[in-house]
């Protein structure tokens, strides 16, 4: 028998095989690829390797994502709250600029208290210095027994600044007089 005419071309079973499979792999491959999402659940990409935005944070697994509305709200009380603080920060600003007139104030009139005191000190010590002046005169125009019988009676202070005063005849004239305890109390104030 002839071969040739019964058994056409000997590589034809294996051309028609690969063929065949050929066909249902590409039906098989386009079945995958356009069916609807999640028909087949092996196909495709897993949850966890999905494609994200680039530089958007996926929220937290168990924290659900904010509607806009309710950000929205959120924005308005906290624009609220800014409002609130910061009138109450200009209260404050102008509760502090009326207590900073009160105490500027107040200073320019203790400046002035303070100036018309320094002022009366400086006359009383005048006063004081010419009174010493009229004393120290009168002492020196008296007989010694006599200013020094006033000068028992005077405090040892006063005393020892106006025998300071006095010429040194004077005074040791006037400081013989005195009692001895006078007398020593007074010479250790002049010494001082």
């Amino acid at each position: 028998m002839d071969r040739t005419a019964t058994q056409p071309w000997p590589g034809w079973n294996v051309l028609a095989c690969c063929l065949f499979f050929g066909l249902l792999g590409k039906i098989a491959v386009s079945a995958v690829c356009l069916a609807p999402q999640g028909f087949f659940p092996w196909v495709g990409p897993k949850v966890s390797e999905a494609a994200t935005p680039a530089k958007v944070e996926a929220p937290a697994e168990n924290q659900p994502t904010p509607s806009v509305p309710r950000v929205l709200s959120l924005l308005e009380k906290e624009r609220q709250a800014l409002q609130t603080r910061e009138q109450t920060v200009a209260a404050k600003e102008e509760n502090l600029r009326v207590l900073k007139r009160e105490v500027e104030q107040r200073l320019r009139e203790l400046n002035a208290i303070q100036q018309r005191a320094m002022e009366f000190l400086e006359e009383e010590k005048r006063m004081q210095g010419e009174q010493n002046r009229h004393l120290v005169a009168t002492l020196e125009a008296m007989p010694p027994d006599r200013a020094g019988k006033l000068m028992e009676k005077m405090d040892d202070e006063i005393a020892a600044q106006l025998l300071r005063r006095l010429k040194g005849k004077e005074a040791g004239a006037i400081l013989s007089l005195l009692s001895p305890d006078k007398a020593a109390k007074l010479s250790q104030r002049l010494l001082k």
